[in-house]
This record gives structure tokens, sequence and C-alpha cells, in this order.
């Protein structure tokens, strides 16, 4: 038994709201950028639409908790890839800034949710240990995806 369930209830903590935006501005841009953007700009929106949508599958879903489980640095892959993608960003927006594009809506837009999401993520990291631990240190917690990741760490500003 796989053990997978559909909860919504993540998509209304603001990491959900964070994941979702990354996703959906990725995509609005991705479609955007086809007049408007260059190629490193539509590379930058059609990723972070393909990958923060994975990311918002596995928690909607509760693969999130069974992944980490495996394997403990699926929190560091997803923390890497918020550094990432966030810097890129802001190179990109400030190239924009410099020529007037249109495009830099979207680009700050989208910047803002990563930088929403790279917060909330990396307070998550910190809070538990940083050491990669695939265990919490604290008793367990009820196990829907809004009580795990809307909890004293990863949601609550």
């Amino acid at each position: 038994k796989m053990g997978l369930t559909w909860d919504t209830a993540f998509l209304r903590t603001v990491p959900g709201m964070a994941m979702t935006a990354e996703a959906v501005l990725g995509l609005v841009g991705g479609f955007l950028g086809i007049i408007l953007a260059s190629g490193f700009e539509s590379f930058l929106f059609w990723t972070s639409a393909i990958i923060s949508g994975l990311f918002l599958f596995t928690h909607v879903t509760n693969l999130t908790q069974m992944v980490e489980a495996k394997f403990p640095m699926f929190m560091k892959v997803h923390l890497g890839y918020l550094i990432v993608w966030t810097a890129l960003l802001a190179i990109d927006l400030v190239i924009c800034i410099i020529t007037f594009k249109l495009i830099l809506i979207i680009v700050a837009l989208l910047l803002l949710a990563f930088l929403v999401d790279l917060f909330l993520k990396y307070r998550k990291w910190k809070s538990s240990g940083s050491s990669g631990a695939a265990g919490p240190t604290e008793p367990a917690q009820p196990t829907s995806p809004a009580t795990l990741e809307s909890g004293k760490s990863y949601g609550a500003i």
C-alpha cells in the first residue's frame, strides 16, 4: 500500500500558496514568454512551473513525508532548488529593469513567491537541526500535509 492521499488543505497554508504561485506564475510567464521573454526567462518560467508543480504535487499527495523518509536529502534538494532559482530570478529582474521589459512584472511576482518559499523552507531546515536527519526531533503529530507543513516550522511566520 502506497498511502497516497489527496489533501488540498496544504494549498491554504502560506507555503502552499507560495508553491502554487510559483507553479502558476511560471506557467503564465512561460506562455507570455513566447512573445515577451528571452530564452533565459522562458527557461526560468517553464522550469519553475514544472519543478514547483512537482514539489506542490508531492505535498498535496503526502508524498513528501514518504520521500523524505527514504531520501533524507530531499529537503536539501528543495532548498537548493529555491536558492538557485531565486538567484537566477534576481539576476533576471535586474536585466529586465535595465532593458525595460514588460515581463518584469511576472519576474518580480515569481521572485517574491520564491523568496517567501525560500524563507519558510530555510526556517524549517534550520529548526530540524540542519543535519539532514530523517526523523523529527519532537514527538509525532497528526500527519496531514497542512498539519505537517503549517505547524511551528514551515508554515508559521
